[in-house]
C-alpha cells in the first residue's frame, strides 16, 4: 500500500489482472533553492516555446518516469526532460515508458544541488544510461559543483560518452535536440543554430514584447507630436498668408481711397 497523502497512478498488469501502483507524488513538499526552481521554469520555457509546433515532442520535469513495469522503485524524476517521438503532448501525472510504446525520454537536465549533485553524477547517470536516454546533462545554477557550470555525456555504443565543447564561450551542441546549450550564470541557454539566435525564456519574451509595445507607443507618440507640429506650421503659414492678403486688400483700399480723393481734388481745383 501507498503511504499516506501518496497520489497514484493506478494501472491494471493485464497479466496478473491486478491494479498496479506508480506514485506520482509521495505527499513530501519539495523544497529547491531559488537558483534551482528558477533555472528549471526557464530551461522547460526555452524548450516547450522552441517545440510548440512539434506534435510528437513532449517536454516536461520534475515527473516520474517509471522505466520497468511492474516495480515502482524503477523510477527517476528528472529535472527536465525531452521525449522525442512521444504519442502525444497532453499533459501526463507521470511517465510509464510501457504505456509511451516504449519511448524514453530523449534528452534530460539535471540541475545540480548539494544534496543531489554526487547522486546525479553516478547511480542516476548510469540508470538514464541503461535506460538509453541519448543525451543526459547536468547544470549547475549557482557554479559551486560544476567546473564551468555544465557538463554532458551522449550515448554512443550503448555507453555514455562526455559531451565536449563545440565553439568558445563554452557552448555545447546536443546532437539529439539539434541545438545549441551553455550556461549563463544561474540559466542555462538553447541556441538555435538553423536560426542563429538564442532563445527566450518567458520572462524575457515578456520583457521584449514590453520594450516592442514601449518603442511602438513611443514611435506613434513621435508620429503624432510630429504631425501636430506640421497642422501647426500649416495653421501658422496659412495664417500668415491670410494676414499678408489683408495687409495687401487694405493697402489697395488705402491707394484706391487716395487715388478717388486726388481725383476730386483735380476736379475742385479746375472748378475754381
Amino acid at each position: 500500500m501507498a503511504a499516506p497523502g501518496t497520489l497514484l497512478d493506478a494501472r491494471t498488469d493485464p497479466a496478473a489482472g491486478q491494479p498496479e501502483e506508480y506514485p506520482y507524488s509521495d505527499g513530501k513538499v519539495l523544497m529547491e533553492t531559488e537558483p534551482h526552481a528558477r533555472s528549471i521554469v526557464a530551461m522547460r520555457d526555452q524548450l516547450e516555446t522552441h517545440f510548440k509546433d512539434s506534435e510528437d515532442v513532449y517536454v516536461a520535469g520534475s515527473m516520474a518516469v517509471y522505466y520497468r513495469r511492474g516495480d515502482p522503485t524503477a523510477v527517476v524524476v528528472p529535472d527536465v526532460f525531452v521525449v522525442l517521438g512521444a504519442a502525444q503532448k497532453e499533459a501526463r501525472n507521470s511517465y510509464l515508458i510501457w504505456e509511451e510504446g516504449g519511448v524514453v525520454p530523449s534528452f534530460v537536465v539535471e540541475v545540480a544541488s548539494p544534496s543531489t549533485s554526487h547522486r546525479d553524477a553516478t547511480s542516476k547517470r548510469a540508470t538514464y544510461e541503461r535506460m538509453g536516454v541519448a543525451e543526459y546533462w547536468r547544470f549547475d545554477p549557482k557554479g559551486e559543483l560544476i567546473a564551468g557550470r555544465l557538463e554532458g555525456w551522449r550515448l554512443a555504443g550503448g555507453r555514455y560518452e562526455r559531451v565536449r565543447a563545440v565553439r568558445a564561450a563554452g557552448w555545447h551542441r546536443s546532437e539529439t535536440l539539434g541545438l545549441e546549450l551553455r550556461a549563463e550564470r544561474w540559466l542555462l541557454r538553447f541556441h538555435d543554430p538553423r536560426l542563429g539566435r538564442d532563445m527566450l525564456t518567458h520572462t524575457e519574451t515578456s520583457e521584449a514584447l514590453q520594450a516592442t509595445a514601449c518603442q511602438r507607443d513611443e514611435a506613434v507618440r513621435t508620429a503624432k507630436a510630429e504631425t501636430t507640429a506640421r497642422l501647426t506650421a500649416v495653421r501658422e503659414r496659412d495664417e500668415a498668408v491670410r494676414e499678408r492678403n489683408e495687409a495687401v486688400r487694405e493697402r489697395n483700399e488705402a491707394n484706391q481711397r487716395i487715388r478717388e480723393l486726388e481725383a476730386r481734388l483735380r476736379v475742385s481745383d479746375k472748378s475754381a
